[in-house]
């Protein structure tokens, strides 16, 4: 009896220091590859988080954690594997639901991370990172409404929650609810007045609104907080141009081109706004360099012909027309201001024909009825010609009317 007292005393104590030395090594493995973790190593710190699992296949957090270090690494489907480890573990661990959901996100699976956000939710009915998760699915989803109840959730928990303040209103502006995204920027600033974003994207919904001043306003604070956003000049330089501020404008494009110089369009946004202040020099230098860039671009050789014929220059003016139609055969607006140039040169068939065009290509071109209804008129073709006069009226030509007053009553 006393041998085999000892023997189960010996045992339970073999035991309890096997125990010791796995939960101590455990411990060892798990700081290491947190440790590895915050310096981004995360393949090492996998590698400890898989020794962790080879000595206990039941240690959920290890799973978990595995999973993070994964998605660090965009393996998205080693990551959920993980993740549905824990939970067969562990299925009350709202973490690993969420977590999962997460990287089920990122491979667009968004249908799939709406059910773990749900399984997390009902086990956590205030989890508020589960209702933004799942906001966010929905807003992928285009379901906006259905976002915005969930963030709203999140508000009613707390309503000192600055990220659920921004989705709501990046959903708001989704659904064209712009002044109802204004206000949920407005709160989220009233929590932290340095949220780069808020400002932003409150600068961009109150573009939608017209509200332009304030618009430039929200720009130069989000430029006060960081100078080197391109994308921030641009939308106010489009903003400048909105209110006439054509020199403003210009500056702005001018230092979005600092960052970013091989886009044709802010070339052709500067060029225009060049032409607004007739600086129709700079503005054909912004011209050449859009086609340089892009030498595709029929817009650049329409702007080109419009800088040309506001020169004067209609014969230059023609050529540039040319090569936008050459590269685009159905851009009305060049066949319109082809036809401008031709009546210039008193090339009235020309100009005639171009009209045509333009509104065989549209049928709405109120333009072309009023210049072809000149064109017509002045060349002894009355009757036709108050018809194409009366039909830009219809379409909204403001002009139309005095001329039908004088020609045709």
């Amino acid at each position: 009896k006393i041998q085999a007292m000892k023997k189960v005393i010996f045992t339970i104590l073999f035991l309890h220091v096997m125990i010791c030395c796995y939960a101590q090594t455990i411990d060892e493995y798990l700081k290491a590859a947190v440790s590895k973790d915050s310096l981004h190593d995360f393949k090492s710190a996998i590698a400890d988080y898989t020794k962790i699992i080879e000595i206990d296949s039941t240690c959920a957090i290890a799973y978990i954690y595995r999973g993070v270090a994964k998605d660090s690494l965009y393996d998205f489907i080693g990551a959920i594997a993980d993740y549905t480890k824990a939970i067969a573990i562990d299925s009350s661990n709202k973490t690993a639901f969420l977590k999962r959901g997460i990287a089920k996100d990122n491979i667009e699976d968004f249908v799939g991370a709406i059910a773990d956000y749900d399984k997390a939710i009902a086990i956590d009915s205030a989890y508020a990172d589960a209702y933004i998760s799942r906001g966010i699915s929905k807003d992928n989803l285009y379901d906006f409404n259905g976002a915005i109840a969930d963030y709203s959730q999140v508000i009613n928990l707390d309503q000192k929650n600055l990220i659920a303040y921004v989705c709501r209103a990046i959903s708001k502006d989704s659904l064209h609810d712009f002044k109802g995204s204004v206000a949920d920027y407005n709160k989220a600033l009233q929590i932290d007045n340095k949220y780069l974003l808020a400002y932003i994207n409150r600068g961009l919904a109150k573009d939608s609104l017209h509200d332009f001043k304030e618009a430039i306003q929200d720009y130069s604070r989000a430029l006060a907080l960081n100078p080197a956003n391109a994308a921030v000049y641009l939308s106010r330089a489009i903003a400048k141009d909105s209110l006439q501020d054509y020199t403003g404008a210009i500056a702005d494009y001018s230092k979005y081109i600092n960052f970013i110089a091989d886009d044709a369009n802010i070339f052709l946004g500067r060029a225009q706004a060049k032409i607004n202040v007739k600086d129709y020099l700079g503005a054909l230098d912004d011209c050449e360099t859009a086609i340089l860039i892009d030498p595709g671009n029929a817009a650049a050789y329409k702007l080109k012909g419009s800088v040309r014929y506001k020169q004067q220059d209609y014969l230059g003016a023609i050529g540039d027309y040319n090569k936008a139609i050459a590269i685009d055969s159905a851009y009305t607006d060049a066949y319109r201001s082809r036809g401008y140039a031709k009546a210039n040169l008193r090339d009235y068939k020309g100009a005639v024909a171009d009209y045509d065009k333009a509104i065989t290509i549209n049928a709405a071109d109120a333009d072309a009825y009023y210049n072809r209804g000149i064109i017509k008129i002045a060349t002894n073709q009355k009757e036709s010609g108050c018809q194409d006069l009366k039909k830009a009226v219809t379409l909204g030509h403001d002009g139309g009317e005095k001329l039908i007053k004088k020609y045709c009553e």
